[in-house]
C-alpha cells in the first residue's frame, strides 16, 4: 500500500494566515481541534434570575393579597422582603451593566413587575378607603417604594445612556450610519451585530449603539437571544 506523500512545504515569506489556510486545505492535514463544541451557548444568568424573580412576585405578591382579603388570617412570612429587594435589584444590575458594556440585552421586560405592585397597591388602597375592616399589608407600602426606586433608577441610566449615543458633534454621522443599517437589513430581511461591523467597518460597541438606537426608534425589532440574535425592520417601515 503506497504511503501518503508529504504535503508540499510553505515558503516562509507567506502571510501566516495564508499559510493556515494552505494547511487546512490540504487533504492530508490533521483535523483542527475544537476545544468547545458547537451549538452550545454560553451560560446566561439572566435566563435563570429573570424566571425566578417573576415566580418570587407571583408567590409573594400572592401571600400579600391571601393576608389582605383575609384580613391578616394568613400572615407573609418574615425575611421575605430583603430577598426580594435583591432580586430586583440584582436584575437591573445585570441590564444596565449589559447596556453600559454594549452586550446583549436580554428581550424580557421587568417593567411589568412594577405594574404589578402598582396594581395591587391601588387595589388594597381603594379597598381600605371604603372598608375600613381591611388593612393594607405591613411590607407593601416598603416593597411598592424599593420597585419604584429600582425602576426609576433603571430608568434614568436608560437616558443617560441614550444620551451619550447622540452627541451633536456627529449626529450627521450617525444618522448615515443609521441609514445603511436600515438599507442593509432592508436588502438582506435580517441582520446580525457581526454583519453590521464587517459591512459598515466599525466597532462591536458602535454597531450595538447603532442597532440600540434604531430599536429605541421603534425603526428595527430585535429578535432571537444570546448569539443568535438578529435584528428585522418593524412591520410599516
Amino acid at each position: 500500500m503506497a504511503e501518503n506523500p508529504s504535503p508540499e512545504p510553505i515558503p516562509a515569506d507567506v502571510p501566516k494566515d495564508q499559510a493556515l489556510l494552505r494547511e487546512t486545505a490540504s487533504p492530508y492535514a490533521k483535523p483542527l481541534r475544537r476545544d468547545k463544541p458547537e451549538g452550545r451557548p454560553p451560560f446566561n444568568e439572566v435566563s435563570v434570575l429573570f424566571p425566578l424573580l417573576t415566580f418570587y412576585t407571583v408567590g409573594y405578591l400572592g401571600l400579600m393579597a391571601v393576608e389582605f382579603f383575609l384580613r391578616g388570617v394568613v400572615r407573609v412570612p418574615g425575611g421575605m422582603m430583603p430577598v426580594y429587594v435583591a432580586l430586583v435589584g440584582a436584575y437591573a444590575a445585570d441590564k444596565e451593566i449589559r447596556r453600559w458594556a454594549g452586550a446583549a440585552e436580554p428581550p424580557r421586560k421587568g417593567s411589568f413587575f412594577v405594574y404589578l405592585w402598582m396594581l395591587f397597591f391601588l387595589v388594597a388602597f381603594l379597598i381600605r378607603t371604603f372598608r375600613p375592616e381591611f388593612s393594607i399589608p405591613t411590607e407593601l407600602d416598603a416593597i411598592v417604594l424599593q420597585v419604584l426606586g429600582i425602576f426609576f433608577g433603571s430608568r434614568a441610566s436608560k437616558y443617560i445612556y441614550n444620551a451619550r449615543l447622540l452627541p451633536s458633534a456627529d449626529r450627521k454621522d450617525l444618522e448615515s450610519q443609521q441609514a445603511q443599517v436600515l438599507n442593509l437589513i432592508k436588502s438582506r430581511g435580517r441582520v446580525t451585530r457581526r454583519e453590521v461591523m464587517e459591512q459598515l467597518n466599525v466597532s462591536h460597541s458602535t454597531a450595538y449603539r447603532l442597532l440600540y438606537a434604531l430599536e429605541q426608534q421603534g425603526l428595527i425589532r430585535r429578535m432571537g437571544d444570546n448569539k443568535g440574535t438578529y435584528y428585522v425592520l418593524k412591520i410599516g417601515h
